[in-house]
């Protein structure tokens, strides 16, 4: 990307920071989206540029332009949920959930993503899988069985969500292979045998999460997360996971392929020799 390049993609990043940096929580949440939706929008169609890795890296090193680029990943998350928010609620109410379920604008994002789980966890009908930040439109977990036959537990530290996702759940009519619980990473019980932990984009603090599961999980145990890699998303991912617990190998990174934008990361708990002080 040229410097000329570089600077409209700046301009236009500052342009939008203008327009909904004084948005607030409740307003994106609550209100009717029409004074700010194509904001995000033309966020999401900015973010689709190629660039290459090293003009990601001057943007992200410039530091008056990191507070910038902070708030809007936040903002963008908060209209992120006010979308799963409405649409959770949309196919409790229908007549025909599974119908509604399938013509939500990312369900062919989630197939694909269930797809990158099921490989890359090397899954079986019948597996179990946690997802730890599961929110109040827990797609993963349904795309994972609706497709491969997975069981899964939600876990979901926020009241409101949680309770959503549950109606969701038994309005899909799957409580019999996926079960949301109210919580937070300390609320995945030992006793509960599951093949891979899956912990979401917004799930807090990862440093935390990750080191309690160092903790908690039998050796061999999986886990994967996903991460914005390539291009102009990096920018928007503020919650970024810098370090893994040394307990945690890395295996497998399934790269995206349209329309999906996250790699998937698989890591295995493996607790050497060493390790276990033999």
């Amino acid at each position: 990307m040229k410097r000329s390049s570089l600077d409209y993609v700046k301009d236009e990043f500052l342009d939008i920071y203008s327009s909904i940096c004084n948005l607030t929580d409740k307003e994106i949440l609550h209100k009717p989206d029409d004074d700010f939706r194509l904001h995000f929008e033309r966020l999401n169609r900015l973010a689709a540029i190629e660039v290459d890795d090293q003009n990601v890296k001057e943007i992200l090193c410039d530091k008056k332009f990191q507070p910038v680029i902070k708030h809007i990943s936040y903002l963008k998350k908060i209209y992120g949920l006010k979308m799963e928010i409405e649409f959770a609620r949309s196919i409790i109410d229908a007549p025909d959930p599974w119908n509604l379920l399938k013509h939500f604008k990312f369900y062919p994002n989630y197939l694909e993503l269930a797809r990158m789980e099921y490989k890359g966890g090397d899954l079986k009908s019948n597996d179990s899988v946690v997802f730890i930040g599961s929110g109040p439109l827990p797609m993963s977990l349904i795309s994972l069985y609706k497709q491969y036959g997975i069981k899964g537990i939600g876990i979901e530290q926020i009241p409101e969500y949680a309770n959503l996702s549950q109606k969701l759940i038994k309005a899909l009519e799957l409580t019999d292979s996926i079960r949301i619980i109210l919580g937070n990473h300390f609320s995945l019980l030992a006793h509960e045998k599951v093949q891979m932990v899956m912990v979401g984009a917004d799930a807090c603090p990862k440093d935390e999460i990750f080191t309690h599961l160092t903790k908690t999980l039998d050796n061999g145990t999986k886990l994967s997360y996903r991460i914005y890699e390539k291009g102009l998303r990096r920018l928007l991912d503020d919650k970024p996971v810098l370090d893994i617990p040394h307990e945690f190998k890395e295996y497998a990174r399934i790269r995206p392929k349209p329309p999906v934008n996250n790699t998937s990361v698989f890591l295995v708990k493996d607790i050497g020799r060493q390790d276990k002080g033999d």
